[in-house]
């Protein structure tokens, strides 16, 4: 029972490599096995996964986030589109301090990367609670600044 943890972490990673891998030679398909059997003995040796209760509730949160994400990222392409292909002064870059209200490091590090993957927004630093993005425009920090991801974030978190 204490390999099968490791043994299922390995096997997902190994699904997801292949996934987004594309080229399916021996040599190739090894080094991906050896690299997620690597990824896997560190992440154990460094003992993360005793840190971490792991809740069956992830399991559709993660991808429900995911998909918010998604469609987020589409509509701020639109909005950026529209940004560069418009007048110049609809741009009013700006620096945003974002409340994080984060439980964890987990749900800090995953709000950075939420706001920098949504186009327009750029994560430059990150303290215990408070987050520095810059932003296109002042609309766009606004938004951050209400705290709609940071609460979607918060309900991804485990902790």
């Amino acid at each position: 029972m204490r390999l099968m943890r490791p043994l299922l972490a390995v096997i997902a990673l190994f699904a997801v490599w292949l996934l987004w891998g594309g080229l399916y030679k021996t040599p190739v398909l090894q080094l991906g096995i050896v690299s997620c059997v690597l990824v896997v003995w560190l992440t154990y040796r460094m003992a993360l996964p005793d840190q971490q209760e792991h809740r069956l509730a992830l399991l559709y949160r993660v991808p429900l986030y995911w998909l918010w994400l998604l469609w987020e990222m589409v509509v701020t392409n639109v909005q950026v589109l529209r940004l560069v292909l418009g007048p110049r002064s609809a741009l009013s870059p700006t620096i945003v301090e974002v409340d994080a209200s984060a439980s964890s490091k987990f749900a800090l590090t995953l709000l950075g990367n939420s706001i920098t993957l949504t186009p327009g927004t750029l994560t430059i630093n990150i303290d215990d609670t408070r987050l520095t993005a810059h932003c296109l425009t002042r609309a766009a920090a606004e938004d951050l600044r209400g705290g709609g991801m940071a609460r979607r974030v918060a309900a991804v978190d485990p902790d």
